[in-house]
């Protein structure tokens, strides 16, 4: 039996998402593909929050976070938020993820054992919050995504249906 042939025009398209560069002034340049691509990226209706959303993601991970530009570019395009909550929380997810390897990096590199204990604590709390943005990220989509689904309701004639939710006291004849 042969497998079938995936259709390439249904595969996942990768959103786009700037390039950065750096100018002879030493000024970070971002090159954008057009003017609506920030509101696809990040999933929004308006360029001023896309701007504003680039911005803080770059601002967040400070002077010496070059290393990571690209990444905090890229990740929205990953991760494909829906709305300006969800790519608020997917930069937050990023700064953390980068600032907790940067963190890391120190802890290993510490030459003593206080630096060390330090950085350890850092590196836990980062990860900690790295869980919880992810957990309200799901948390967040799921809300977005529920579904109520009814089958095989039926109301004979002169009968009522309740819609909702229906519970039934214990033995001591109250009604909740």
């Amino acid at each position: 039996m042969t497998k079938p042939k995936q259709d390439i025009s249904k595969a996942k398209q990768l959103r786009r998402f700037p390039k950065f560069g750096v100018n002879d002034d030493g000024d970070v340049e971002v090159t954008l593909h057009g003017d609506d691509e920030l509101k696809a990226l990040y999933g929004i209706k308006t360029r001023e929050a896309g701007k504003g959303l680039l911005l803080t993601a770059i601002d967040s991970l400070g002077n010496k976070g070059e290393l990571y530009r690209d990444m905090m570019a890229a990740m929205p395009a990953e991760m494909e938020p829906q709305d300006a909550v969800e790519a608020m929380l997917v930069n937050q997810m990023v700064a953390t993820n980068a600032a907790l390897a940067v963190t890391s990096q120190r802890m290993m590199d510490s030459d003593t054992l206080q630096r060390f204990e330090v950085y350890e604590r850092a590196a836990t709390r980062l990860a900690r919050t790295f869980i919880s943005q992810t957990e309200a990220l799901k948390k967040y989509r799921a809300k977005a995504q529920q579904v109520v689904r009814v089958e095989r309701v039926t109301v004979e004639d002169g009968g009522q249906a309740i819609v909702g939710t229906v519970s039934h006291g214990g033995g001591d004849g109250e009604k909740k």
